[in-house]
């Protein structure tokens, strides 16, 4: 089997099954599986995706173990020489699948443990596909609150060749399976958010190499709703501190702790949201 793809599934029965018919539509010349694992949905989820694809491999989840415990459910079971975990609000552009194998598949790409391909959003604007590592400077609560301020600084320019990065964001993360073998799987302790950061640190730390693929092309469809705004503040707070404690320093730790209770401490005065106390509570513990 060349490649293993997975999916997680949380009340996104529509988003899956549009997600797998593009793999299907798109991905040519090569052997995949596909695994989804439902983290107790319970909306009809496995129903209806097993009546639509019947040769997917479904994981029933009993409990929402998040996306870092739920990829590997998947991954121990994969036949797979590599392994793409791939949202459920993705669609291929192109056989990207395909583009990023024949990379990785290279004898002088050996080297290479990870890498991700272009993504855009409905419109086909580029969106953000990869980032640099948590610092003393991006982690601070005056560089989120620059880039809320001016969007163009949360621009990300569109690269025109393959390119070294720190990390793939976790929307399409492609994946050499013998290295994640060796080096082990997302660190549950992550529900959601930075579980992809944590594990191309520790890939990184390795001496291995991650790159970004910008002909491989996918659309993001990410969430734009703010309905859920709040609770994924709270999810991305604690994420990022677990991910504070195992790779920076004290320093950088309590700067950033200091600076966030700062801006919500401003933010309640001047809006009265009870959010922002919650957040605090979250920064105090963090």
């Amino acid at each position: 089997m060349d490649v293993s793809i997975i999916f997680v599934n949380y009340k996104t029965k529509d988003l899956t099954i549009n997600a797998i018919k593009s793999v299907i539509e798109k991905t040519q010349e090569i052997k995949f599986e596909i695994f989804v694992i439902d983290n107790n949905s319970q909306d009809g989820s496995i129903e209806a995706i097993e009546k639509e694809f019947p040769n997917v491999n479904i994981i029933k989840n009993p409990v929402n173990a998040g996306f870092g415990a739920a990829n590997n459910l998947a991954i121990k079971q994969a036949n797979g020489k590599y392994i793409l975990c791939l949202n459920t609000d993705t669609l291929l552009i192109n056989n990207a699948i395909k583009i990023m194998y024949d990379f990785m598949n290279k004898e002088e790409n050996k080297n290479v443990a990870v890498c991700g391909s272009s993504l855009y959003d409905e419109n086909l604007n580029y969106v953000m596909s990869f980032a640099n590592f948590p610092n003393f400077f991006n982690t601070l609560s005056i560089s989120w609150l620059f880039k809320k301020l001016f969007p163009i600084l949360r621009n990300q320019k569109e690269p025109n060749d393959i390119k070294e990065v720190d990390f793939i964001t976790g929307a399409d993360i492609f994946f050499r399976k013998s290295i994640l073998d060796k080096i082990g799987l997302f660190d549950e302790n992550f529900f959601m958010y930075a579980e992809e950061v944590d594990l191309c640190k520790r890939i990184k730390k390795e001496g291995y190499s991650i790159k970004i693929i910008p002909h491989a092309k996918i659309i993001h469809l990410e969430e734009k709703s703010s309905k859920n705004f709040w609770k994924n503040a709270q999810m991305r707070v604690k994420s990022k501190y677990i991910y504070a404690r195992k790779h920076q320093s004290l320093f950088e730790l309590y700067s950033m702790k200091i600076s966030y209770i700062i801006m919500h401490a401003i933010g309640y005065l001047f809006g009265f949201n009870k959010e922002h106390i919650e957040l605090i509570k979250l920064h105090l513990e963090g």
